[in-house]
């Protein structure tokens, strides 16, 4: 089995868009020995080729293009992203799946029943997606 971190930051990523402290604004200057992170999602796979998608951050499209794995490999519009699987309703673990839309066939996507609900009114993704 073979798992990618494809971001381990908060809302928001690393740095914080909105956030001047000394650890972000060091990251921008580069002053803080440390690297920008995305926010938190990870891909699981047991081939190395389908990937099982953990919360799809807003950051998805940076880290598709920080993952080679995940990019089309195999058609002209194609996806190593197999699966999605969201574990709660946060706005930062569900906004990528709009990103995720331009697909030949539907993206399986599995969530709670609590996490369809919310998904379904509160932040009508699922509506949005639909097609």
């Amino acid at each position: 089995m073979k798992i990618r971190v494809l971001g381990s930051s908060a809302g928001g990523g690393f740095p914080q868009w909105n956030c001047n402290c000394r650890n972000c604004d060091g990251v921008r200057r580069g002053t803080v020995a440390a690297r920008a992170r995305t926010q938190s999602s990870i891909a699981v796979s047991d081939n190395g080729e389908d990937w099982l998608l953990v919360n799809a951050a807003p950051d998805i499209l940076a880290q598709i293009a920080a993952n080679p794995e995940l990019q089309p490999t195999r058609h002209v519009r194609d996806t190593g992203i197999a699966t999605v699987i969201v574990m709660d309703a946060q706005i930062d673990h569900v906004t990528g799946l709009l990103m995720l839309r331009e697909r030949g066939t539907p993206l399986p996507l599995y969530i709670t029943d609590a996490v369809w609900q919310d998904l379904s009114t509160g932040f009508p993704v699922t509506k949005i997606l639909s097609h």
